[in-house]
Order: structure tokens, then sequence, then C-alpha cells
């Protein structure tokens, strides 16, 4: 399976890394994320009315994320208050039992963020406002040259 879980320490210390990284205080009535520069923020609202967003967002996305790892580099998927993961985005992406990824692209109720391990670029999802913010230079090109729907603008 290419979904790596991490410990419950490791979690604990990526999750105190990602706040401060993007400046975000869960639980907070006004949590916000504030990513390093630069970045881009896109209203996913569509996203949660059918399953051809969800695949083509899911394929595009992970395009760029392997136009942005090497072969054998792992990236975080990180789920608040559930499971989280080390993954390698060029193997073989697994599905769940709603042949969905552990970690939804596009999120679905929780805060789901996929990070480089360097903290240099990422995906940031969030539910209550609906949005997916990229940061960091390498995404956010990668996901101009072959934008999901649901990203165009």
């Amino acid at each position: 399976m290419n979904w790596h879980d991490l410990s419950e320490e490791e979690t604990e210390y990526l999750w105190r890394r990602v706040n401060r990284a993007v400046k975000w205080k869960p639980g907070s009535i006004f949590a916000s994320i504030k990513p390093p520069k630069p970045f881009q923020v896109f209203d996913v609202s569509q996203g949660f009315n059918g399953i051809g967003f969800l695949e083509d967002a899911e394929m595009q996305i992970l395009k760029a994320f392997q136009s942005c790892t090497l072969e054998q580099e792992f990236m975080y998927a990180l789920d608040w208050q559930h499971e989280c993961y080390l993954f390698n985005p060029h193997a073989p992406i697994d599905k769940n039992e709603f042949g969905e990824w552990p970690v939804p692209v596009i999120p679905n109720g929780d805060y789901c963020f996929f990070i480089q391990q360097d903290f240099q670029w990422g995906l940031l999802g969030d539910p209550r406002q609906q949005t997916i913010t990229i940061f960091g230079s390498p995404l956010i090109k990668a996901i101009e040259r072959n934008a999901p729907f649901l990203l165009q603008k």
C-alpha cells in the first residue's frame, strides 16, 4: 500500500509544524490559513456537487505532485482529526472502500493538507471556506500547466 500511516508522535509534530508554517489555528472560530507567499486560493464549492470534478481534480493534482517530486520522494497527506500519511505520488494510488483517496484532495468536512516534506510547497484544503490554497512556486506552476476543471479561473 502506498499510504504509510504516521505515528501519533509524528502526526502531532507535523501538525505543530503545519500550524507554524501556514499560521493556522485549528479549532478557533477564526481558523484561517495564511500560507507563505506565493500562494493562490481557489473556490472548490462546485466540487461538492459532482463526482466528475473529484476524479478530474485527483488526476490533475496527482500529475502536479509528480512533476514537483522525484520518483522516490514522499510527501505528507494530513487529514485533520484523522489518520495522516506519507505517500509517494509516483506509486499507484490506493483508494479506500468508497473509491476515494484516504486523504481527499477536495476537503469533504475536514481540513486536508498535502505538503512537500521540506514544506516548500503544498495544497491546503479548507472545508469551512470550501477552498483549496496552493502555495509555493513549483506547485503553483505545475497546477497552472494542467489545472483541474475545478481550479480553472
